[in-house]
């Protein structure tokens, strides 16, 4: 064999390996593109891959987004109101400004989400998971975050006005400096919670009472 044939031989074998990789790539690449397109069109994408897609700023007003793979996603400004995100996996989701009044998260995993100054109020969060997310300065008056988990959560200069925390997990959460008058929060697990400058006036306690201006009882501090 000369060395011209050589070379041709692996200038072949060269495309035929990038061809294949070329191949087996696009899928993933087209199936993200196409649910971007399917959720654009019909404002409904269930159960679909939509992972570090940039949805900022946009109207998703009543979106059905059920089961929906948000994770990374970019949702800074969006329009959400009404939308339906039960059990939705938002995991270090930015949805910071955002405006979800109304809109359903039960089930929904928010680990590590950025919901700082997003528009909250009376959303459903029963049993969603909030660990770690940043909620500093969002409205959640009227909200249900019942049997949620918001360890470790910052939710710090937020509006919680008539919210139900009851039976949530509020383990080393920040509540600083947060309107909380009228929240229920029943049966709730207040250990390590920061609630300083919280006003917590009228509030509905883990044991039932109401708040009498002394919280280091059921473990937290203010």
């Amino acid at each position: 064999m000369n060395i011209a044939s050589w070379f041709r031989r692996l200038s072949t074998i060269a495309l035929s390996i990038l061809l294949s990789l070329t191949i087996f790539s696009t899928p993933a690449n087209a199936l993200i593109t196409e649910n971007y397109k399917t959720l654009r069109e019909t404002n409904a994408c269930v159960s679909c891959n939509l992972s570090g897609e940039d949805l900022s700023g946009l109207d998703l007003y009543g979106a059905v987004l059920t089961g929906a793979n948000l994770s990374q996603a970019k949702l800074s400004g969006s329009l959400l109101v009404e939308a339906n995100l039960e059990k939705a996996t938002l995991t270090g989701a930015d949805l910071s400004g955002a405006t979800l009044m109304g809109s359903r998260l039960s089930e929904a995993s928010l680990t590590g989400a950025n919901l700082s100054n997003a528009d909250l109020y009376n959303v459903l969060l029963i049993k969603a998971d909030l660990t770690g997310a940043d909620l500093t300065g969002a409205d959640l008056t009227s909200a249900v975050i019942s049997d949620a988990n918001l360890s470790n959560a910052v939710v710090k200069e937020a509006k919680l006005q008539g919210a139900i925390l009851s039976g949530s997990n509020l383990v080393d959460a920040n509540f600083s400096s947060s309107k909380m008058r009228n929240t229920k929060l029943s049966k709730a697990t207040l250990t390590r919670t920061n609630l300083q400058s919280a006003d917590l006036f009228n509030s509905l306690m883990p044991d039932g009472t109401t708040y009498n201006g002394d919280v280091s009882k059921f473990g937290a501090y203010q």
